[in-house]
C-alpha cells in the first residue's frame, strides 16, 4: 500500500507541475503581448484555462491531452510541447511512449513541426531514447523549470531562462529565419 500512494503522490506532484508549466507559457504570452483573445491578464489567470488561444499573427495555441500544447498556423502545426511531469522514475519510459505518439502525429500532420519534450525525470535510457528518435527538438526537465522561475520570479517577473528559452524556441517557429539557399545568388544569375 505505501508503495502506491507514494506512486499516486508522484503523479500528483506531476500534474500540478504540468498545470504550473502550461501557466507559466501563457503568462509569458500574455507579459509579451502576444494574446489576442481570449484577453487574459497575468495575475488574474482562470482555474481553468481556455483550451484555445488565439496568439498573434494568426496563430493559435491549443491546450489539450495530445499534445498537452500545440502552435498551429493557418492549420499548419508548427510546434508541440508535450508535458510529462510524473517524477517517478520507474514509468518514464511510458510516459515517453505516450508523447512519442503524439510527436509522431503531429510530424506525419506537418513534417517541419519541432516538438519540445519536457520531463519531470529525465533518465540516461530516456534521453538516449529521445536522442535516437530524433522527434524531439529540445527536451526540458520540468523540475529545473519550475526551480528557475520559482528563484527568479520575485513577485510578478516572467519565468525563469529556461522557459524563456523555449518561448524563444517556439517564436522562431513563428518567425523562422530566411533560409540561406533562397538568399544565395548562382554564378550564372550574377552575369
Amino acid at each position: 500500500m505505501g508503495i502506491s500512494i507514494d506512486g499516486s503522490m508522484r503523479n500528483k506532484v506531476g500534474a500540478v507541475g504540468e498545470d504550473r508549466i502550461r501557466r507559466m507559457i501563457l503568462e509569458w504570452l500574455i507579459a509579451n503581448d502576444l494574446v489576442i483573445k481570449p484577453s487574459l491578464k497575468r495575475d488574474d489567470l482562470p482555474e481553468q484555462l481556455p483550451g484555445e488561444i488565439q496568439l498573434k499573427r494568426g496563430v493559435t495555441m491549443r491546450f489539450s491531452s495530445e499534445p498537452d500544447i500545440a502552435f498551429e498556423q493557418r492549420s499548419i502545426v508548427k510546434a508541440t510541447v508535450e508535458i510529462k511531469g510524473g517524477v517517478d522514475p520507474a514509468g518514464t519510459l511510458e510516459r515517453y511512449g505516450a508523447a512519442k505518439k503524439s510527436f509522431e502525429h503531429a510530424v506525419a500532420r506537418s513534417p517541419q513541426c519541432r516538438n519540445f519534450y519536457i520531463g519531470g525525470v529525465l533518465t540516461k535510457e530516456l534521453q538516449r531514447r529521445i536522442a535516437a528518435d530524433r522527434l524531439v527538438e529540445k527536451t526540458y526537465s520540468l523540475i529545473d523549470l519550475l526551480k528557475d522561475e520559482n528563484v527568479r520570479s520575485s513577485g510578478r517577473k516572467i519565468a525563469a531562462s529556461q522557459l524563456k528559452e523555449l518561448n524563444t524556441e517556439i517564436q522562431r517557429v513563428r518567425h523562422p529565419a530566411p533560409s540561406r539557399a533562397k538568399l544565395s545568388v548562382s554564378k550564372s544569375e550574377r552575369l
